[in-house]
């Protein structure tokens, strides 16, 4: 019959500490018996150092079969600050774990509060809630920019206070100003304009999606007026062809002032809120397609400008008809 590892080591360990026990007792009564000394010590006191020392071999005995035969008890008695460093190490690399994993569930959670922010959007857009969308121009302002900070800061705020009246024109309401602009991009907007005393364009932009009932979060965008067409300056050309009826010369004249549009916007003339750089009325349309239609030879037709045309537009034209 064979016994478990561990009852073998207790019995082990009990067999010889029974005997060390036995021995060191046995030498302990012979030498006070014999009245024995050792180091000139008395004999009573012998004994006692006997038995002393007997106790001490018992316990290191133990200690050393123990760390012979035991992995465990190696571990416990040579490593055991190596241990607890490595536990420490490993509890801390565990913490900043934790810490990165709350961190990542917080972006997570920033992410997921755009996306449904973004769904919302989508929704209340197909609904027509949508107020504006991000980078549409709430308002196209002319400024003149100089050296004094204190005009440049007024004029800014007499756009906002502007702005805040298109809105409430609108259809949005509210007690407090429905435009807000970040400090840092107003600031912005004022070093960009103090300076030389030139005439800039100030555009105001939706900086988001903005949704009935919600605050206008905007910011400025600044450039200068330059001039785009001086007086007479070509924008745009075309040929009528011959023989038109007035519904088809109408339609020509349409086209080539739209490919004029497209030209005036490349050449940096902008547009207003509602995409348009200014307005012709239909019946001149209609006038010089009645001149154009039936004509017995093709017609060249140029847009021209009307006057000196600067970035902040409104793009005045004229037409200048030739044979080709």
């Amino acid at each position: 019959m064979s016994f478990p590892f561990a009852v073998q080591l207790v019995l082990v360990l009990l067999v010889i500490g029974g005997a060390i026990a036995y021995i060191g007792n046995y030498v302990g009564k012979y030498i006070g018996k014999r009245r024995l000394t050792v180091f000139h010590l008395r004999p009573r006191h012998t004994a006692m150092t006997i038995t002393v020392i007997s106790g001490i071999l018992i316990a290191f005995s133990t200690m050393l079969i123990l760390l012979a035969v035991s992995q465990d008890a190696r571990t416990a008695f040579l490593g055991l600050e190596k241990l607890k460093l490595q536990i420490n190490e490993k509890t801390a690399e565990l913490d900043a774990a934790n810490r990165a994993l709350r961190a990542k569930l917080n972006e997570q959670q920033a992410l997921e509060a755009k996306l449904a922010r973004a769904r919302r959007e989508v929704a209340v857009t197909r609904q027509g809630a949508l107020v504006l969308r991000k980078g549409e121009v709430i308002t196209l302002s002319l400024i003149q920019g100089g050296p004094e900070r204190a005009k440049i800061e007024a004029g800014l705020d007499q756009i906002l206070a502007g702005a805040d009246a298109v809105l409430r024109g609108a259809g949005l309401k509210g007690k407090k100003p429905l435009v807000a602009v970040d400090p840092a991009d107003f600031e912005q907007a004022v070093h960009d304009l103090t300076g030389e005393n030139r005439s800039f364009v100030v555009k105001l932009l939706a900086r988001r999606n903005t949704l009935w009932g919600e605050a206008v979060a905007a910011q400025f965008e600044t450039l200068e007026n330059k001039l785009i067409y001086y007086a007479d300056q070509e924008i745009a050309s075309g040929e009528i062809a011959a023989r038109l009826t007035a519904p088809e010369a109408e339609q020509e004249v349409t086209r080539i002032l739209a490919l004029a549009r497209r030209a005036a916007i490349e050449a940096g003339v902008l547009p207003d809120r509602s995409g348009s750089l200014g307005s012709l009325p239909y019946a001149q349309i209609v006038e010089l397609a009645g001149k154009l239609k039936g004509s017995a030879r093709p017609t060249g037709l140029r847009v021209v400008a009307r006057k000196d045309i600067y970035a902040v537009g409104p793009l005045e034209i004229a037409f200048r008809t030739g044979a080709r």
